[in-house]
């Protein structure tokens, strides 16, 4: 089944690759091939370094961990928008005690209450679990989804009210190959069924894994026989249901050849009623690049995300280099598919300049990562969320430092905004402790108006249980993110906005705007990376309209600062960068 991109994209395709070739900065050595992450390996023997207060942040922290990683391949959903409001939370927690590794869970109420503020609780009851992913029942409780590598199984842990963590605990079967399925992703259909996708956990990193599936039609009680989708050498399997029909679906990465790990196409398959599958001639693959598809010079890594919109069409998106036998050749290219139009899009692509800056960005991670796709409820409008690398952001370790960016396509996917940074939040130079690093972001699939997004601010760039960085106390993040033109038309702010400084990374000098809908008593502030008060820009009353403030930094030492604006009972907070 072959999917056509325009003519003219495909031959501009050709000449920045044809460019990227000859350009030896764009050139990097092959992807090392590592086994995955399991879970039961020991945190490497590195120091801790202890982190400072959470400070100041448009983010609301929900917990916390030392386990920075939290899935391989694809970044699955981890965050859940019910049908009340609620917005339900788990992720990986560990600790620098070897033998401490859970699941944890918070939930948010649509007036964004807690019974477990700064912390969540814990949902796993055995050690040595993780790797979760989040769902829930038509009567909005969380399905959360994991593995247990110490006892090999999987679980679904199924909350008894919702928002309550009081869970009852169901083990889908998972023996689908040599190796247990570990590594869940699920869904829950709009008839309650719950569907479980998993990898074989092999332990080398290039023998093949299978893929996995089963299903319970009662609440995790009864579950079908493990059925084997595939077979495949990188793991990013994931499955998606639609909120308006009984499709369900799973998509996943195939690799061209076995000889060749790192070069995969784009499948999916899909059932119509959520019960029934064609295993055998219902794979779907998108992209063709081992057989002579429109895409052939441009090759897949493992990040994909697929979400349903209200049309009841399949959206998927991944990310895409040009991969030689030694080397990889950049820029990274983000494609969109969907089976409405059956047209492969391209979104845009990774920064190409100053590639002799560009820092190491960790292990399975790529210059854009963790991709994850969200719709507006009762329409096509699509959004997308990833963690991207900056150039020359880099810990004093080397490791890149993430930032959250996101994109919006009003047109079911034919067309994508440029990128938007959400957290922007440079910390180049950092020592571990402080840290900036925004990272393993995912979005609710279902958008209410706002985006909702959970991640870790990792406190020392890189993954941890690979060997990167160091051992910090990294907050788990909610970001709450409202898009000024969800309908296509900007909307004037509820109260005021504040916009990001300029010049930011800034030296001495910067400049600060911000914009009252009405007149309003306001305070301005500028805080350090402790949470200490610097200095006050303005206090008192303003007039409605557009304001720009001038912050002249000369008698501060460099570093990272937090510039917040409070006007009618309202408060905003951006960070900004100070190198002298």
């Amino acid at each position: 089944m072959r999917k056509n991109l325009s003519i003219c994209l495909v031959v501009a395709l050709v000449l920045i690759l044809v460019a990227s070739v000859v350009s030896a900065g764009n050139i990097r050595p092959a992807i090392e091939n590592r086994a995955p992450i399991r879970g039961d390996e020991p945190m490497p023997d590195v120091q801790y370094y202890p982190s400072g207060p959470v400070l100041i942040t448009q983010a609301v922290m929900i917990g916390e961990t030392q386990y920075d990683y939290q899935q391989n391949g694809s970044t699955g959903n981890r965050v859940f928008l019910d049908s009340d409001g609620g917005k339900h939370f788990s992720w990986m927690k560990g600790t620098n005690d070897n033998g401490t590794r859970h699941v944890f869970y918070n939930y948010l109420d649509a007036d964004d209450n807690t019974q477990w503020p700064n912390t969540g609780t814990r949902v796993s009851e055995n050690n040595l679990s993780g790797y979760t992913t989040i769902s829930a029942l038509a009567s909005n409780q969380a399905v959360v989804a994991y593995h247990h590598s110490n006892e090999d199984e999987l679980v679904t842990a199924i909350d008894q009210v919702a928002g309550f963590a009081i869970f009852d605990y169901f083990f889908p079967p998972n023996n689908i190959g040599v190796e247990p399925g570990f590594w869940p992703f699920v869904t829950v259909d709009r008839s309650d069924n719950i569907h479980v996708v998993m990898s074989e956990a092999q332990l080398a990193g290039d023998a093949p894994q299978v893929i996995g599936y089963t299903m319970s039609t009662n609440g995790g009680i009864d579950w079908t026989r493990e059925v084997r989708v595939d077979t495949v050498l990188m793991i990013a399997p994931l499955t998606v249901s639609s909120p308006v029909s009984d499709k369900v679906a799973i998509a996943y990465t195939h690799q061209v050849s076995f000889e060749e790990w790192s070069i995969d196409d784009l499948y999916y398959i899909e059932s119509e009623d959520g019960l029934t599958w064609d295993w055998e001639a219902g794979k779907i693959n998108v992209t063709e690049y081992g057989q002579g598809g429109d895409s052939l010079w441009i090759h897949h890594w493992c990040d994909i995300d697929a979400v349903y919109d209200y049309n009841d069409n399949l959206h998927i998106i991944w990310s895409a280099q040009y991969v030689g036998p030694e080397f990889r050749y950049f820029p990274m290219y983000l494609y969109h598919f969907d089976t409405g139009s059956e047209t492969i899009t391209e979104m845009g692509l990774s920064d190409t300049t100053d590639f002799d800056q560009m820092c190491d960005s960790g292990a399975f991670n790529q210059p854009v990562a963790k991709l994850s796709l969200g719709v507006l409820e009762n329409t096509d409008i699509l959004f997308a969320t990833y963690t991207y690398f900056p150039h020359g952001d880099c810990s004093a370790g080397g490791f890149a430092n993430g930032e959250i960016y996101m994109q919006s396509s009003f047109d079911g996917g034919a067309s994508w905004s440029e990128q938007i940074n959400l957290t922007n939040s440079p910390s180049p130079d950092c020592i571990p402790g402080e840290c900036d690093s925004d990272h393993w972001s995912t979005l609710a699939e279902r958008v209410d108006g706002t985006l909702h997004i959970i991640y870790i601010n990792d406190k020392d760039a890189g993954g941890i249980p690979q060997g990167e960085g160091s051992i910090t106390d990294n907050p788990v993040m909610y970001l709450a993110y409202a898009p000024t033109a969800i309908d296509g038309e900007a909307t004037p702010p509820r109260s005021f906005a504040l916009s990001q400084n300029y010049p930011n990374p800034f030296n001495a000098k910067t400049n600060i705007e911000f914009e009252l809908l009405e007149d309003s008593r306001v305070e301005l502030s500028v805080y350090d990376i402790t949470g200490a008060k610097v200095t006050t820009l303005v206090n008192g009353e303003m007039e409605a309209g557009a304001h720009s403030v001038n912050w002249d930094a000369n008698k501060v030492a460099s570093g990272v600062y937090y510039y917040s604006l409070k006007a009618n009972g309202e408060k905003s907070t951006r960070k900004m960068t100070l190198l002298k």
